[in-house]
């Protein structure tokens, strides 16, 4: 697998790309991430008994306090994370990310976003202790083994997540959390919009799923949050109901005019919070590259 690396400034030189007038400036790194499940057409790297046992990948934060949150008996917090109707708009715009990194397989997930080839998750999935993801797809409408595969041929993270990435979790970290992935088939059933800043302080947004410690990670959950702090380019809302490993990458989305629109993804968490990016217009240039396939 070859990963490049490139500047905005170096690809207009080598005229790798046509961009959209008015793209700006953006950093990256970028990769065939096809891997050893398309090295044969007769055997698919994704077995059902490979999917069963991917880990389901996350980053935690620290267990912050709780006061004001219900709790039951044994002290977990409560909340109101239910199973998402996967198929209806927009859950149906989402799913199950699963990949190789490292010489592990490993579960997350991510949605159709901006375009029907585009499908966006969280970076610390794809990269991860100098080591890009492969083997990656992405079954759509993910339900109890069910879904629609989709392969990818490019993923691409900001170089500046790269030079973080084994950073412990933080809110400032997390504003650079988030990768994008181009699929070879369009989607069948819809894709968020992209909301540059979409959200503001005490919005409520709907956060999603596919977290581990909820039915194994079978199904998308979704739940409730309100953002309480919006620093530079990241959020935190709170609560997260759903914390743990394989929700990283799930969408936080705001529904306007029947218009559902993507404004964060999972990034980390704890049972009391979650931060996720602020999309900039760096995510939209960066989905515009890799939609033009990258060098």
């Amino acid at each position: 697998m070859r990963v490049t690396r490139w500047t905005w400034s170096a690809l207009l030189s080598a005229s790798a790309l046509m961009m959209p007038i008015g793209a700006g400036a953006v950093d990256f790194t970028c990769w065939n991430p096809a891997g050893a499940g398309l090295a044969s057409a007769r055997e698919e790297y994704w077995t059902p008994e490979r999917i069963a046992a991917a880990i389901p990948d996350g980053e935690m934060l620290p267990i912050l306090p709780t006061d004001g949150f219900r709790s039951d008996r044994e002290g977990n917090l409560v909340g109101d994370a239910e199973q998402a109707p996967i198929g209806e708009a927009p859950y149906k715009y989402g799913g199950q990310l699963v990949y190789t990194r490292g010489g592990h397989d490993y579960t997350a997930s991510a949605q159709f976003v901006a375009d029907a080839n585009i499908v966006i998750g969280a970076a610390h999935s794809l990269w991860k202790g100098g080591l890009a993801a492969s083997n990656i797809r992405f079954y759509q409408g993910y339900s109890g083994g069910g879904g629609t595969l989709y392969h990818m041929d490019r993923a691409a993270v900001l170089l500046r997540w790269t030079e973080i990435a084994d950073n412990p979790p933080s809110l400032a970290k997390s504003q650079f959390d988030y990768s994008v992935m181009r699929t070879t088939a369009a989607s069948a059933v819809g894709k968020y919009e992209l909301a540059i800043d979409g959200a503001r302080v005490d919005d409520d947004v709907t956060v999603t799923g596919y977290p581990a410690r909820l039915n194994g990670g079978e199904y998308m959950y979704r739940e409730t949050a309100r953002i309480t702090v919006q620093a530079g380019t990241a959020y935190d809302a709170r609560p997260h109901p759903m914390y743990g490993g394989g929700a990283s990458g799930g969408a936080w989305f705001v529904t306007a005019d029947n218009v559902h629109k993507a404004v964060s993804v999972v990034s980390s968490g704890a049972p009391d919070r979650v931060y996720g990016p602020s999309f900039t217009q760096d995510t939209a240039d960066l989905i515009a590259i890799v939609k033009n396939g990258c060098p």
